[in-house]
């Protein structure tokens, strides 16, 4: 078993219906505020991203855009003035938070919203009846979503975000 925020066909994999995680990348700002609308609301400003993010690199053709090696070069650029506005996962917060970087804000709402689901190998395909239907019952019962709280609640607790 495997998880997996993709919607293509991963080989010999198949995906589980039911999503159990989701991630959301968002707009990381030291002194620009606005609204954000999705990707388009991003075109007047330059935009650091994290070099090799494939979702990023195909959302923002033809914008303005400067890479970065990894998420603490993201941030001091971002927090030099040398780009408007970041973008990655709501999660990198923690980073710039260990860094320092005070001014660095999420501007609201998020970019998108990447769900995750498990996928299984082909050899196990015969479980997939039963893992989604106790996947659909936690979903109903809020189960995931109180799995999800809980984690999030803890690492932004070890993180000072």
């Amino acid at each position: 078993m495997d998880f997996r925020i993709a919607e293509a066909k991963l080989g010999d994999l198949q995906k589980i219906a039911t999503p159990i995680a989701y991630e959301e990348l968002v707009v990381f700002s030291v002194n620009k505020r606005f609204k954000v609308a999705g990707y388009r609301s991003l075109q007047p400003y330059s935009i650091g991203y994290l070099l090799g993010s494939r979702i990023f690199e195909e959302k923002l053709k033809g914008m303005s855009v400067d890479t970065a090696p990894n998420l603490e070069s993201l941030f001091n650029k971002l927090q030099a003035g040398r780009t408007d506005i970041a973008v990655d996962s709501r999660a990198s917060f923690c980073r710039a938070r260990k860094l320092g970087l005070t001014k660095v804000t999420i501007l609201e709402p998020s970019l998108e919203k990447l769900l995750a689901n498990h996928w299984v190998s082909r050899r196990h395909a015969a479980l997939i009846p039963r893992l989604e239907a106790v996947l659909k019952k936690m979903k109903q019962d809020g189960a995931i979503k109180k799995i999800q709280e809980g984690a999030w609640k803890d690492f932004t607790a070890q993180c000072g975000a």
